[in-house]
């Protein structure tokens, strides 16, 4: 921003005048000085007229298959050319998986959105009201097969003046710019000078986060508002008068400052009793939406006994004859992280401590195969059978949309669900093998998720896909290979991918060469593109 940010030589300048509390001896410099350098950026954005929404991305690392659950074959009607591997329930022998779908709320769904899920506080609720406010775009060409390439394609696309993650991050008022856990390839790619904060999943994330908020030698800033207030308010005074001289909007600049000022003053109470609920109630969530004793029609409730063959191999390891695949699933079967880092983003999205939080989920682990109880799923499926995959998928997704619908609500709860935009997906989609072994990084055939609240025409699925092409020389069948949509004259790019996340949000596109694939009109978001369908 050049003239229009207080630099850091003027600012710890100013710093050293206002005050001489311990506080500024404390980690908060760190902090406190990150948030004023943002203060003139987030004043300049406003002054634009930019109004961000929350931005949420919830990356499912390594790519797992998601026909079973969040990829739509056939949401208005077509066929599926079937393959071994691509089912969403188990056939009436229980000896293979066959694609079926129910229909909910005016589009037809994996089998799966049938079921209940755990809700938080006890009892079940029905998986089907995540399809209230989501749009599905499938069909995306990743241009990328590796792994680590298109995750990062997904965090700074191709073309991009700046990264996803920054996109409300750069614009938003709040005194952490973006809050990253879990995903390899992050990048906080600003046009703002800002960074983000990429935080470890082991332990309390809050209190490394918060850490420059909390003296623990003086308690919490809660405990000592009033020795605070004075520092506080000389500091705010001091730099709103060097601010005055830097940049015209003054007053916007005076706004963020008090945000500040808020956010330190208001401390945060006792963070570990605070993140011990919150995991544990994501914890719970996981465990009770994946019960064995819970009959789950066309996935349970038939034997599923292995007979040795590669179709039952699961992550490179043969599933011995006469096991019953049913018995992988037990008491002990939890998500690695996936508690911790949705309890994190409720946290910082309700309290507005950032605009911008990206997360990944991790697969199951205590699985029962073979008797050995320390199993752990993978999600990168090359060597995974139809029939393992399957079941372990179906109970993956149980778990993480218990955990999406009670983030959810509590968004609702703080009335913020409607200026939120949550984005989820793998790297690309799978491109799966025809004799039901395995499958390859499906590039040609991304996926991806938005829920919002301000998505009222929903659900709605775009993006068209070939009935069965190939990709790789093993695959056959319907998988999600992205076909040309004709108002594009090609099929959807990540480019449009983030162009739409962007049109939601509120903000520019970071790549102003491809267009949203959404467009709003007084308020409601509108599909410039067909509804999906499937090419011959």
């Amino acid at each position: 921003m050049g003239h229009d940010s207080v630099s850091r030589r003027n600012f710890l300048s100013l710093l050293g005048r206002v005050s001489a509390l311990p506080l500024m001896q404390s980690p908060a410099q760190i902090l406190i000085e990150s948030i004023v350098m943002g203060a003139t950026q987030t004043a300049h954005a406003e002054a634009l007229g930019l109004n961000p929404r929350r931005f949420l991305h919830i990356l499912h690392e390594a790519a797992p298959p998601r026909w079973m659950h969040d990829l739509f074959l056939t949401p208005y009607g077509g066929t599926v050319v079937a393959n071994k591997s691509v089912g969403t329930r188990y056939s009436a022998d229980g000896k293979s998986v066959t694609y079926s779908t129910v229909n909910r709320k005016g589009i037809n769904v994996p089998h799966m959105w049938q079921f209940d899920v755990a809700r938080s506080g006890g009892g079940i609720r029905p998986m089907d009201e995540l399809l209230s406010n989501m749009l599905c775009i499938r069909g995306i060409n990743v241009a990328n097969p590796s792994h680590n390439g298109a995750q990062t394609a997904q965090s700074v696309p191709v073309g991009a003046t700046k990264s996803m993650s920054a996109l409300s991050g750069d614009s938003a008022n709040a005194p952490i710019p973006a809050v990253a856990s879990g995903i390899n390839e992050f990048r906080y790619a600003s046009t703002e000078n800002r960074s983000a904060v990429n935080l470890q999943s082991s332990g309390n994330m809050l209190d490394t986060l918060l850490a420059p908020f909390v003296r623990k030698d003086l308690g919490s800033f809660a405990s000592k508002r009033q020795m605070l207030g004075s520092a506080l308010d000389a500091g705010v005074k001091a730099l709103n008068m060097s601010a005055e001289s830097l940049h015209g909007k003054s007053a916007l600049v005076t706004n963020s400052l008090n945000a500040a000022k808020e956010l330190m003053s208001q401390g945060f109470g006792d963070l570990d009793q605070i993140w011990d609920d919150l995991e544990t109630k994501y914890q719970t969530l996981i465990r009770q939406s994946m019960l064995p004793a819970t009959q789950l029609v066309g996935i349970n409730d038939k034997e599923l006994i292995s007979d040795g063959s590669r179709y039952y191999t699961f992550n490179h390891t043969p599933v011995e004859s006469g096991f019953d695949l049913r018995t992988i699933i037990n008491n002990r079967t939890q998500c690695d992280f996936m508690a911790s880092r949705f309890a994190m983003a409720e946290y910082v999205l309700t309290r507005n401590l950032s605009y911008s939080v990206s997360i990944a989920t991790a697969p199951l682990n205590g699985l029962l195969v073979n008797d050995d109880p320390r199993f752990r799923m993978k999600f990168d499926e090359h060597q995974t059978g139809g029939m393992p995959s399957l079941i372990s998928n179906v109970y993956f997704n149980m778990a993480y949309s218990a955990c999406m619908l009670e983030l959810i609500d509590r968004l609702k709860a703080a009335g913020i669900f409607s200026e939120t935009v949550i984005v989820t997906g793998s790297e690309f989609g799978r491109s799966p093998h025809a004799d039901g072994f395995g499958s390859e990084h499906g590039y040609l055939g991304g996926n991806s998720v938005i829920i919002s609240g301000a998505l009222q025409a929903a659900p709605m699925v775009l993006g068209n896909i070939y009935v069965d092409k190939k990709q790789d020389v093993d695959d056959s069948g319907t998988w999600g290979n992205g076909a040309p949509i004709t108002e594009l004259g090609a099929a959807i790019t990540m480019g449009n991918w983030a162009s739409t996340v962007a049109t939601l949000l509120r903000v520019p596109s970071p790549v102003s060469a491809s267009a949203s694939l959404m467009v709003e009109r007084s308020g409601v978001y509108s599909p410039i593109i067909e509804l999906a369908k499937q090419i011959a």
